[in-house]
């Protein structure tokens, strides 16, 4: 009978082991959409998080020794901290000026938004607004003063906010190349990364194909999970606090 209960006790020892085992090496990316309070009605409330939420997550990340790094410094090849962490926040939304942005001065955190350049000053046009009502995108006087900050970074969307897994090839090319070429163009802005979000059927095979030249630069993907440390650019794996947040604190903790 003693035996009998040695193989299940190994198999629990492993899986403690696995649990508590420290993961070291690693590059995070924490990937942001909307902040502040959806409407009572929203469909997509786990798009959301709070300034409080958010700050919490700051606190957290500095208290444990993590220091948040750039797209460019990422691109330069530049030689990472012992616990980078990458701040990306999805859509270019006129909340992040107003919630989070204080919050990067506070801490003096830096970040990345990646936003559709043809929507500046508009409002989120790809969401379907039964899901909820539309949100203000930043303005170009708003990206400016983000960019004379120097703590924020920016990076290009699909015009238009599109998927580009859901079009043809031809116009995946266009879509994000041309975005590419208006960010620094049309709005003056340095691109220091691309995202293809959202991306219901992400390839990366397909994604290096659309990307073409501009595939040196880091991409964000919808696709979960941590990056080696040594990743520099490519296409770079995400973890949603927003959408899965006892993962994304586990996840953390095993890095401490």
């Amino acid at each position: 009978m003693t035996y009998a209960l040695i193989p299940a006790a190994l198999l629990a020892a492993l899986f403690i082991w696995l649990f508590l085992r420290r993961r070291p090496h690693a590059l995070f990316v924490l990937a942001y959409e909307k902040t502040g309070t959806p409407a009572p009605f929203s469909r997509l409330k786990n798009q959301w998080i709070t300034a409080a939420e958010f700050e919490k997550t700051l606190k957290r990340l500095l208290a444990r020794g993590f220091t948040a790094i750039s797209p460019e410094a990422l691109a330069a090849g530049k030689k990472m901290p012992q616990k980078p962490v990458l701040l990306a926040f999805m859509g270019g939304y006129r909340s992040f000026i107003t919630e989070i942005f204080p919050l990067l001065q506070k801490y003096k955190v830096c970040a990345a938004v990646f936003l559709a350049p043809d929507l500046a000053g508009q409002y989120n046009a790809w969401q379907d607004p039964h899901l909820e009502p539309w949100q203000n995108l930043l303005t170009e006087k708003e990206l400016k003063t983000l960019q004379k900050s120097g703590l924020v970074s920016f990076g290009a969307l699909a015009l238009g906010g599109r998927d580009l897994t859901a079009v043809s090839a031809e116009e995946a090319v266009y879509l994000a190349q041309e975005s590419l070429f208006r960010l620094k163009d049309q709005l003056g802005l340095a691109p220091a990364g691309f995202a293809f979000w959202p991306a219901k059927h992400f390839d990366e095979k397909k994604a290096a194909e659309i990307l073409g030249g501009n595939n040196n630069l880091p991409v964000i993907t919808p696709v979960c999970g941590i990056n080696p440390a040594e990743r520099k650019t490519g296409f770079l794996k995400t973890l949603a606090p927003s959408q899965h947040p006892f993962s994304v604190r586990y996840a953390l903790w095993k890095r401490r």
